[in-house]
């Protein structure tokens, strides 16, 4: 009898852990298709959400180590990153990259931040 208990323990627990699972997938595919739906309506507020903070935070992903300038290549290069994925979400002319990146940091670029931008239009 304990033997037919434990069992069953174990099961509902197999089938409780595998239907939950799958609720949370279909509903991060939901959320994925909102996503894809903002960024190819809306790309410019798409990137203006989600550049500081959000999925085009890429100051975090090259972070430097030692000098200070080492820092700042690794922080020119994630500038570069970030234009390289603004191109890809359909923002291609340098000038509307400048002028958004403007927009969003609320200064001007400076020269090394804009070679940093040409870096990333030509990567590919």
């Amino acid at each position: 009898m304990k033997f037919k208990s434990l069992l069953f323990i174990i099961l509902f627990l197999i089938v409780h852990v595998t239907f939950s699972q799958s609720e949370v997938k279909k509903d991060s595919t939901s959320n994925s298709k909102i996503e894809e739906k903002e960024k190819t309506e809306n790309p410019k507020e798409y990137i203006r959400k989600e550049t500081i903070g959000g999925k085009l935070d890429f100051s975090k992903l090259y972070v430097g180590y030692g000098a200070k300038n080492a820092q700042h290549k690794a922080y020119l290069y994630s500038v570069a990153t970030w234009t390289y994925a603004v191109k890809n979400l359909g923002i291609k002319s340098k000038k509307d990259i400048i002028k958004l990146w403007e927009e969003i940091y609320k200064r001007k670029m400076k020269k090394d931040e804009k070679k940093a931008i040409e870096l990333g239009l030509k990567s590919e």
